[in-house]
C-alpha cells in the first residue's frame, strides 16, 4: 500500500493541478491534447468545452530523437492496421473498383447497347453506391423491351416534395397510364391512400399537370430539367436523355418548372453550347470610336508604307531605262567605229 501511494504521489507531483478545476492535483492526462485533468468530471468537461474525443492522434508529427519505444511499436501497429484495411477493402468486391473503367457485367453492357440503340445515354454508378443498389430496372431479351424503374418526385405537397418509386414500368405505356395509380381515386388503391399527401395533384388531374425530368449529364445538371409530354410513351420521352440508373421525374400542378430548376430542350443543344465560343458582346460607341481611330491610323501608316513603296518602284524604273538607253548608244557607237575601219580593198573600190 505504501508503494501505490507513494506511486501516486509521485504521479500527481508531475503532472501538477488539474487545468479544469484548479483545486485538486492531477491525475490523467488526455492523450490528445495532453490535458491534466483529476476526475472525470473534469475530463468530461475538456472534452465538451474543446471538443475533444480523447483518441489519441497516432499521425502526429513527433521528432525522432523524442520517439521512445513504446512510439515505436505504436506506429509498427498502425502500419499493420492499414496494410490489414487495404486487404480488406481488396476482397469486398463491392469496393473493389474506383472507376468507371472495370468491364461491366453483361446484363448491364446489354442494357446500355439497347439504350443506345434508342437514343438513351444511359450510365451505371459503382456497385456500392445507394442509387445502384436501388435500381431495378431490367431488360427483357426476348421481348426487346425495357422496364424502368421510376422515381416520381410530387412537387406542392405538405412535406415539400413526396417520393414514390415504382418497378417495372414498362417503356411502351404514356406518362398518364403510369401516373394513373397515383390520380385515379375511383380504381386504384394506392390513390386513395395517399389522397392526403397527392390531394391537389388529383384535384388538377393529369391534364393540368406537368412532369419534369431530372437533367443529368449536361451543364449545372443540378439545377435543370426536361419538360416531359404526358401522352407520349416512356420511351419517348426519355430519347436523347442521359439517364444515370434510372429516370427521376417531378409531378408539378403549376405550369413552370420546380423551384430552383430550369428548362434545358436536349443534350444535343447544350452540347452545342458548351462547344460554340461565346458570341461577344456589342462594342460601346467610345470603344466604337477608339477602334476606328486605331483603324484610321493603321491605315495611314499602311499607305504611307505603300506610298514609299511606289516611289521605290518608279526610282527602279527610271534607272532601269536610263541604263537601257546608255547601252543603245553603245550599240550606235560601237557599230559607227566598225564602219569607218573597213579594209582597204573595199576603200580602194569606192
Amino acid at each position: 500500500m505504501s508503494e501505490i501511494k507513494t506511486e501516486t504521489e509521485s504521479l500527481t507531483s508531475r503532472l501538477g493541478n488539474c487545468e479544469v478545476c484548479a483545486k485538486n492535483a492531477a491525475r490523467y492526462a488526455c492523450p490528445k491534447c495532453e490535458v491534466k485533468t483529476c476526475s472525470l468530471t473534469c475530463v468530461q468537461i475538456h472534452k465538451r468545452e474543446l471538443d475533444c474525443d480523447g483518441i489519441r492522434d497516432r499521425t502526429k508529427y513527433l521528432p525522432l530523437s523524442a520517439m521512445t519505444e513504446r512510439d515505436f511499436m505504436s506506429d509498427y501497429c498502425f502500419l499493420e492496421e492499414c496494410t490489414r484495411y487495404a486487404d480488406t477493402r481488396k476482397q469486398d468486391k463491392s469496393k473493389r473498383y474506383t472507376h468507371q473503367q472495370c468491364q461491366l457485367p453483361v446484363p448491364l453492357h446489354r442494357m446500355r447497347s439497347e439504350a443506345a440503340k434508342r437514343r438513351i445515354r444511359l450510365q451505371f454508378l459503382l456497385p456500392h453506391f445507394t442509387r445502384r443498389k436501388q435500381n431495378t430496372t431490367f431488360l427483357n431479351w426476348k421481348q426487346q423491351r425495357f422496364y424502368w424503374h421510376i422515381e416520381w418526385m410530387f412537387c406542392g405537397t405538405e412535406a415539400g416534395v413526396t417520393c414514390f418509386s415504382d418497378a417495372r414500368c414498362d417503356e411502351q405505356q404514356t406518362l398518364s397510364q403510369l401516373l394513373d395509380k397515383y390520380l385515379n381515386l375511383e380504381d386504384q388503391e394506392v390513390a386513395r391512400e395517399q389522397r392526403k399527401h397527392l390531394q391537389q395533384h388529383q384535384i388538377a388531374g393529369i391534364g393540368q399537370l406537368t412532369l419534369w425530368l431530372r437533367a443529368e449529364g449536361v451543364r449545372r445538371s443540378s439545377s435543370r430539367c426536361y419538360a416531359l409530354a404526358a401522352h407520349k410513351t416512356l420511351a419517348e420521352n426519355l430519347v436523347g436523355k442521359t439517364i444515370v440508373e434510372f429516370p427521376s421525374i417531378y409531378v408539378s400542378y403549376e405550369q413552370r418548372p420546380p423551384n430552383g430548376y430550369e428548362i434545358v430542350d436536349s443534350d444535343e443543344e447544350e452540347e452545342e453550347s458548351v462547344a460554340a465560343p461565346p458570341v461577344a458582346a456589342s462594342k460601346r460607341p467610345q470603344d466604337e470610336a477608339s477602334a476606328a481611330k486605331k483603324c484610321k491610323v493603321s491605315n495611314n501608316v499602311y499607305g504611307l508604307a505603300a506610298d514609299e513603296q511606289h516611289t521605290d518602284d518608279d526610282d527602279d524604273e527610271e534607272d532601269q531605262d536610263q541604263e537601257r538607253h546608255e547601252e543603245s548608244e553603245n550599240e550606235s557607237a560601237e557599230s559607227a567605229a566598225s564602219s569607218d575601219e573597213l579594209p582597204i580593198e573595199y576603200t580602194s573600190a569606192f
